[in-house]
């Protein structure tokens, strides 16, 4: 998809009003600011693009409940993206992630988080504050804390690992 594809898929989505937006596989390397024109968005797929980082205004999108990152190559995550506290589900399964932000608590709605596949060695002990997650998928990456054993027992008990259960 060309930058001018692009422009004219977000203003047609902004002009219609749509809450769902399919972006998958269009080889993006970057989205761009006119993103934030959305308002009315719950649903945003990104998977199996380039992109290496978020624009700031992905956080005007507060009607975003799914953001679907899935395979790209993002190292890092904006501080901007824990603005959006209606998201319930967050899709980072095979990216480049080598840390995941305290911040991640400020997302108390979310109840999946997929962080499979990527750099991470350890989580953090905010985590455990998103008291509405169930499901949590963390295969693929190189843990360190939480251990592996507590990992392989499932969401429950890296949450409680978190806590400082253990």
């Amino acid at each position: 998809m060309t930058q001018e594809e692009l422009l004219a898929t977000i203003e047609e989505a902004a002009r219609t009003g749509a809450t769902t937006l399919d972006l998958t596989d269009n080889q993006l390397t970057a989205l761009p600011p006119e993103i934030g024109k959305l308002k009315e968005l719950t649903y945003l797929h990104l998977w199996g693009n380039q992109l290496t980082a978020l624009p700031p205004e992905i956080a005007k999108l507060t009607a975003l409940t799914t953001l679907d990152l899935y395979d790209n190559q993002l190292t890092a995550l904006p501080p901007e993206l824990f603005q959006l506290k209606e998201l319930t589900t967050l899709l980072l399964a095979n990216n480049a992630l080598t840390a995941l932000p305290p911040e991640i608590a400020q997302l108390t709605a979310l109840t999946g988080l997929s962080l499979a596949n990527n750099a991470l060695t350890a989580l953090p002990p905010e985590l455990f504050q998103l008291t509405k997650l169930t499901e949590l998928s963390l295969g693929g990456n190189p843990l360190i804390s939480p251990p592996p054993e507590i990992v392989a027992q499932g969401t429950e008990k890296i949450l409680e690992y978190l806590r400082g259960g253990y």
